[in-house]
């Protein structure tokens, strides 16, 4: 009997320490499992939508968002038209200059349609200066590639529709298109934009406060 004990019992060791290799070899040969990971970029910026220059009728849009282009820009900003003032302009021509210079451009100067609203920053609050800041990488309209491959420029049309007086501030409704033209005759009239002007009045005239490209909303 004591014969088939030690045989079982040395059977029992081998199986033991056979398992604990086995174990132990398999710690240093198994493949890796897979990395964790995190959110994307796709997600984050999914998730971090790009602020607008949308607010409500009686805000202002320098005070309650963010500028959609925080990135410095790719070029030196357009310069504000220099005989461009506000002086002595009533609050009717004020928005009607405005919106014919927003859009007015020439693709083989202007890299994005900023520089065209940076031209009318005369006829803003300051605050604008730092709002309508030309983006390194402009998201552009289609529009605007077809333009710029025949050097175009623009000519706006530009109607005030309606308008919402409220205590010392007006909202000016506007519709503004404008059509493209280049020296070899190509032409295109795209789809016009429909954007709020709310003006007041300071010591020098009547100023534009608050702007929103409607399509933004």
């Amino acid at each position: 009997m004591r014969p088939t004990r030690f045989t079982i019992a040395l059977v029992a060791i081998i199986a033991v320490a056979a398992l604990l290799i086995v174990g132990i070899v398999y710690l240093f040969i198994r493949p890796p499992g897979p990395a964790a990971t995190g959110p994307t970029d796709a997600a984050v910026a999914t998730a971090n939508p790009s602020s607008s220059l949308s607010t409500t009728a009686t805000g202002s849009a320098w005070q309650t968002t963010t500028p959609a282009t925080s990135s410095a820009p790719a070029t030196p900003a357009a310069t504000p038209t220099a005989a461009l003032t506000r002086k002595g302009l009533s609050a009717d021509e004020l928005v009607t200059t405005a919106s014919e210079v927003m859009t007015t451009w020439d693709t083989t100067t202007d890299v994005s349609p900023t520089d065209g609203y940076r031209r009318a920053l005369p006829l803003f609050v300051d605050e604008y200066k730092d709002i309508f800041v030309t983006p390194a990488k402009p998201v552009l309209p289609e529009d605007w590639w077809e333009a710029a491959e025949h050097d175009a420029t623009s000519t706006p049309e530009v109607q005030i529709t309606d308008t919402y007086p409220q205590g010392d501030t007006t909202t000016y409704y506007v519709v503004a298109s404008w059509t493209w033209h280049s020296d070899d005759g190509w032409s295109l009239t795209p789809e016009p934009k429909y954007m709020t002007f709310q003006v007041t009045k300071d010591e020098t005239g009547y100023v534009i406060q608050n702007w929103t490209d409607q399509q933004l909303q």
